[in-house]
């Protein structure tokens, strides 16, 4: 395996995340490629009809044809659904997955895997079955002739140079947070909820049809429009499509609502006070089809839901049911979480000792911890959850490197000459199995 520590074989890292999958080689300072996880499909034999209604159905029977990537997901098709396969941060559709990987290795890197390592990120809370998985696909499909699973967190710690953290990581499907000490996850500190970009969106989308009446009309749906006054109902012409399907339109609706969420909203800086925030300056924001509008209150609305999930309705009446099941003795499975009572707990179930190490290594990463005030709001709530200790946070200030920071950590960690005993060979997956998995990473 020495060959793989030196200059000839560059190993490459794999990043599947909720939102964005990135992919690169060790040793660069950011990504070859990046792309959306999510994936468009067609059925193409979809006539196919089972002959016994209690037999399994086959895949097989039913091809999809997969469209991967920005400019392919992003083009209308008739018929065409978008699926993520991921759900709570981890791998739920291996289909998906497959392609994925074919896509980033094949398509876009344009490499033979058979002539690199490979290292693949997971979340810290991944299932022995799934990181089994991950390494039979390496292998099995792949062909990779060695392989090494790496946390997350762990790899998030290391892109900012540390062996110990509380890494806090807030992207479109998960908002977790993992205490790392000396580049090992403890395991009963991790705490993990799915109020994250997603959330928000859904809440944006519900927002502007509550308070405007207005439904966003995505890029792909527009014809021709013309110039509208502030507040108006747009005037535009639309697309005459056919075969639109529900899950294309909602993702197309979603991307336009990411660019109004970086562009306007904000997180308030102290404890959210509908007085003085609705007294600070408005912002406009001009949406595809020509609708406009300045928003005040509602742009820190959304992003508060971050620290105070039960801020929005939706998400109170989750929280009720959960509150009568705590009542009648029972645990609730979530019990939702401002992030930094999440940083607060977390550091909290881990050892004495190592708690002020960890509230003065906080790594904030992923996309929602770019909105502006986030780090200030962090910096403010935590000292009246933990008075007396000393609290710093770490935040990479490049925007592409707060979205990457696993990926450039697993760069950093693929690319040392000490690395390479590490890796796990394909002699070693073909003497011990799968389960190896669980010994060697």
């Amino acid at each position: 395996m020495v060959a793989y520590g030196g200059d000839e074989v560059n190993a490459l890292v794999l990043d599947v995340g909720s939102t964005m999958t990135r992919a690169g080689y060790a040793g660069e300072d950011t990504p070859r490629v990046m792309f959306p996880t999510s994936v468009g499909y067609l059925e193409e034999n979809p006539d196919v009809v089972m002959a016994e209604e209690d037999t399994e159905p086959q895949p097989s029977l039913s091809k999809r044809k997969y469209y991967i990537g920005d400019n392919k997901i992003n083009k209308f098709k008739s018929n065409m659904e978008v699926k993520n396969p991921m759900h709570d941060g981890m791998v739920e559709d291996w289909e998906a997955m497959e392609h994925i990987w074919d896509a980033a290795l094949n398509d876009m890197l344009r490499i033979d895997p058979e002539n690199h390592p490979l290292l693949c990120t997971e979340p810290a809370w991944n299932t022995k079955e799934k990181r089994e998985k991950t390494m039979e696909l390496a292998f099995e499909k792949f062909r990779f002739p060695a392989f090494y699973l790496a946390q997350d967190a762990v790899m998030t710690a290391f892109s900012v140079g540390r062996a110990t953290a509380l890494v806090l990581d807030s992207g479109g499907g998960v908002t977790s947070a993992v205490p790392v000490y000396d580049g090992f996850v403890l395991k009963r500190g991790i705490l993990h909820q799915t109020v994250a970009g997603d959330t928000l969106a859904d809440q944006i989308k519900r927002q502007l049809k509550k308070d405007l009446d207005y439904t966003i009309t995505p890029h792909y749906k527009i014809a021709k429009k013309n110039p509208v006054p502030s507040d108006q109902q747009p005037d535009v012409q639309l697309r005459d499509l056919q075969g639109i399907t529900e899950s294309f339109n909602d993702y197309q609706t979603t991307r336009v609502v990411n660019e109004y969420k970086e562009t306007v909203c904000e997180v308030s800086d102290t404890t959210f006070d509908e007085e003085i925030l609705g007294s600070r300056s408005k912002k406009s924001f001009e949406f595809p089809d020509g609708f406009n509008h300045a928003f005040g209150l509602e742009r820190y609305k959304v992003p508060e839901t971050l620290f105070q999930p039960h801020i929005h309705d939706e998400i109170t009446t989750a929280q009720e049911e959960e509150e009568r099941t705590e009542e009648a003795g029972v645990e609730p499975k979530n019990k939702l979480l401002g992030v930094h009572d999440m940083v607060f707990n977390s550091i909290n179930h881990c050892d004495i000792d190592l708690r002020p190490l960890l509230f003065n290594n906080i790594v904030v990463t992923g996309g929602n911890t770019l909105f502006p005030g986030f780090n200030e709001r962090l910096n403010y709530e935590l000292p009246l959850k933990a008075p007396g200790s000393k609290i710093k946070i770490h935040a990479a200030g490049n925007a592409t490197e707060r979205k990457s920071s696993s990926w450039l950590g697993g760069s950093i960690l693929a690319s040392l000459g000490t690395f390479h005993q590490l890796w796990v060979s394909r002699k070693e997956y073909e003497e011990f199995g799968a389960s190896i998995v669980h010994r060697k990473c």
